[in-house]
């Protein structure tokens, strides 16, 4: 009943999951400077109980007193200096974020509030103001006539945010530039995929389907709105599935779009026909944009996104740096992506069939749009050949094919008039070790003969 009192935005993080709920507020700037602001409230009433009750000011020696008058003025001055201090790092935040969604990406504003030194600096500097206001307060109020602890405590508050600021502003400069900016997403990615991929899916996850129950009737439950497949509970869909003695098909993925009326899963089992099928639909978070938690295609978009806008702004080295970090990224794909999609239970029947994504899904998601953008760019196609080359070192045997396929189709459809001489026969030795690489040489031997036409 209370909760309806509440504003619309809290009552829908008050019913996510723990796990969606504790993701949402990372990527919000209120949670942090609202924990400041409370640990502040305590803070401040150290040094007001031990002038206005315990009486600092008369054990004391008059070095460390300040007249009633000077601590209100330095206290007053010092409301001004923190409030200064806050308003021009919201300021520079406002700018921070302006310019990633201009020169990068929308979506990698999240990534700079979510981070957690941004929010401690701002907590830092509101809290500040809450200390010396409240400070200020009991001051002009008091009838005391010396001062010991709230002067002091106010200096070391403010010498506290004047640090801080200095470290914010370090701090964004660092992160602003490029190369900082792809290694924190590709951090972030690999995050997502062990906790997504392994920790959650390891316990449980089979080479072979098993039993699932193909000669009974098979059910579907269809979305009921539109939206974003952002979680799924695996772990209790298992146990549900178990309890229930059926085998659940997803019929969609995390991060997939969803229609009202298009099937989010199947089931077929003994207990399909009685099935109670709204406690399998709860364990299927849709909302209206994507989220991270689990989508690991996103992760991959935003550095390919990352590197379209510096093809479109003449920044090649900043492009190629992404490619970089993308294949650190894609040989962890690679280890993750050799999942079966069944999903069984402590008794080793299959109880969740899930859409795998493959690593060719990956592939595309990140250099194919890249490919596109970067059109008849012969030093990026060159770039991105290298980077292929080197990732056959360290991915499975099994996704040689894909490579060389993804390569084979890229350098057919770039114009041959677009090379220089130089950059041709440069090329055809990039071709000519990923052919020999992958097992593909005498695929090379037709490729070779297209680019020297």
């Amino acid at each position: 009943m209370l909760t309806k009192l509440l504003p619309r935005s809290v009552r829908k993080i008050l019913h996510m999951s723990h796990r969606q709920r504790k993701h949402e507020l990372q990527q919000n700037l209120w949670l942090m400077p609202t924990i400041y602001i409370l640990g502040t409230l305590l803070l401040v009433s150290i040094p007001l109980l031990l002038d206005l009750v315990l009486n600092l000011p008369y054990y004391t020696t008059g070095f460390f007193n300040a007249s009633a008058s000077n601590t209100g003025t330095l206290v007053s001055v010092l409301v001004s200096g923190t409030l200064l201090l806050a308003a021009y790092t919201l300021n520079s935040i406002l700018v921070v974020l302006t310019s990633f969604s201009s020169e990068y990406s929308p979506r990698m504003l999240f990534n700079f509030i979510s981070d957690r030194t941004t929010q401690h600096i701002l907590g830092l500097f509101y809290g500040s103001f809450v200390f010396m206001l409240i400070s200020f307060l009991f001051v002009t109020n008091s009838s005391r006539d010396y001062f010991t602890a709230v002067p002091i405590a106010c200096t070391l508050v403010t010498l506290a945010a004047v640090i801080g600021f200095t470290i914010f502003v370090n701090h964004t400069t660092n992160w602003m530039q490029l190369h900082n900016i792809v290694e924190a997403m590709k951090d972030e990615s690999e995050k997502i995929i062990k906790s997504t991929i392994i920790d959650e899916l390891e316990p449980y996850r089979a080479d072979e389907p098993g039993y699932t129950f193909e000669d009974y009737p098979a059910y579907t439950y269809k979305a009921s709105k539109a939206g974003y497949i952002q979680l799924i509970n695996f772990k209790d869909m298992i146990k549900h599935a178990k309890e229930d003695n059926i085998v659940v098909k997803l019929e969609a993925k995390s991060g997939d779009f969803v229609l009202n009326g298009n099937c989010l899963f199947s089931y077929r089992g003994p207990g399909a026909q009685d099935l109670k099928v709204e406690k399998y639909s709860k364990l299927i978070q849709v909302g209206h944009k994507r989220s991270e938690i689990q989508d690991v295609e996103m992760s991959m978009n935003k550095l390919s996104e990352v590197a379209i806008k510096s093809i479109g702004n003449d920044d090649p080295t900043s492009a190629i740096n992404t490619f970089h970090q993308m294949a650190v990224l894609m040989i962890n794909m690679d280890a993750s992506t050799t999942l079966h999609p069944y999903l069984q239970d402590d008794e080793e029947q299959t109880r969740v069939v899930y859409n795998s994504v493959t690593f060719s899904t990956y592939l595309y998601e990140g250099f194919g749009r890249i490919r596109h953008y970067a059109g008849e760019d012969y030093l990026l196609i060159i770039e991105m050949m290298q980077i292929f080359i080197r990732l056959t070192d360290s991915i499975s045997e099994k996704n040689y094919a894909v490579i060389w396929e993804f390569a084979k189709d890229t350098v057919y459809n770039v114009p041959s008039s677009a090379f220089f001489q130089a950059d041709r026969t440069r090329l055809l030795q990039n071709m000519k070790e990923l052919a020999d690489a992958t097992g593909y040489t005498m695929d090379y031997y037709e490729l070779e003969r297209y680019l020297k036409n």
